[in-house]
């Protein structure tokens, strides 16, 4: 394991290599979201297996630390730690004394455990939700337990476009039996997004004891074709679809997602609600939810859900 520091044209061949496979073919990444002008005036760093690239990041004037990628096959080898560090060590020689990133609401835990802690910052980036994080460094990691599921019991607010789809993937990638979904408005973006219905593809599959139920209050033209249910399709039994008929609740037009039987986020175009650890309202949703689920009908696109 070998990590050491780069300029972009000297090494720009192997940092393209890794950022390809894992931004570009693996995420998906626009090529021409990837390649910027910071590339020229970054220090990068990168790390060789037996002389093969497989990490790389890179640090800005400003103590940012990005494009930080693992070849798959090298992932959990340890190489993400290690660039921290070094990231770290670099900034602190020169007399920086804090590091800062946008991290893929998926890698939150990753970051958090290595002492960097959220701002109020979200944002999509390449159709990815993030969530800013920064650190001070060589300073003791602040006793913290934001997002972290039944541990945190701050009920958050934000009005940011990406708060939804940071919070659900941060609180989906914790749940570890059941995630229900009542949906007002399939329309809305949570419900498209590749990165976040990955979370329940990766969330259905990490043990035969998880189970998805989602609720649809409204069934349009097409809805076969609608990327949660091709979603659906692809996933066990486990992952079910029904159709809310004459909803006895007449509360606002709100979305909600409850994980496991401990957070909870409410939502809708203009603004979000997430909690991390409500028992009581997640109590209340889950009898209103099952409720409705045993009032619910198949979808008349049933057959074709293979519900």
């Amino acid at each position: 394991m070998e990590i050491s520091f780069v300029r972009w044209d000297d090494a720009h061949t192997d940092l393209r290599f890794i950022r390809r496979k894992v931004f570009i073919d693996e995420q998906q990444v626009p090529e021409s979201l990837e390649w910027d002008e910071d590339d020229k005036i970054a220090v990068h760093l990168l790390g060789k297996e037996k002389g093969r690239p497989v990490a790389c990041a890179r640090l800005t004037s400003d103590g940012k630390l990005g494009r930080l990628a693992v070849l798959k096959e090298y992932r959990k080898h340890g190489w993400g730690s290690k660039l921290i560090r070094l990231a770290e060590r670099f900034l602190h020689s020169k007399k920086i004394n804090k590091i800062y990133l946008h991290s893929q609401a998926n890698s939150y835990y990753f970051y958090f455990q290595h002492g960097f802690r959220p701002t109020k910052e979200m944002i999509w980036d390449a159709n990815i939700p993030h969530v800013r994080m920064q650190k001070i460094i060589g300073r003791s990691n602040p006793n913290s337990n934001t997002f972290l599921m039944g541990l945190d019991g701050e009920s958050y607010y934000s009005d940011q476009s990406a708060a939804c789809a940071v919070w659900f993937q941060i609180a989906s990638s914790q749940s570890r039996r059941e995630i229900d979904i009542e949906i007002k408005d399939l329309s809305h973006p949570v419900f498209n997004n590749a990165a976040c219905l990955e979370n329940l593809t990766t969330f259905i599959r990490q043990s035969q004891r998880t189970r998805i139920r989602v609720l649809l209050h409204n069934e349009i033209p097409g809805l076969s074709e609608h990327p949660l249910m091709l979603a659906q399709q692809r996933l066990s039994s486990r992952f079910m679809v029904r159709r809310i008929q004459d909803s006895r609740f007449s509360e606002a037009p709100m979305n909600y997602l409850v994980f496991d039987y401990k957070g909870i986020i409410r939502f809708d175009y203009k603004s979000t609600y997430c909690n991390f650890d409500n028992g009581v309202s997640v109590k209340r949703q889950k009898l209103k939810f099952d409720e409705e689920w045993d009032r619910s009908k198949q979808l008349i696109e049933g057959r074709k859900l293979h519900i």
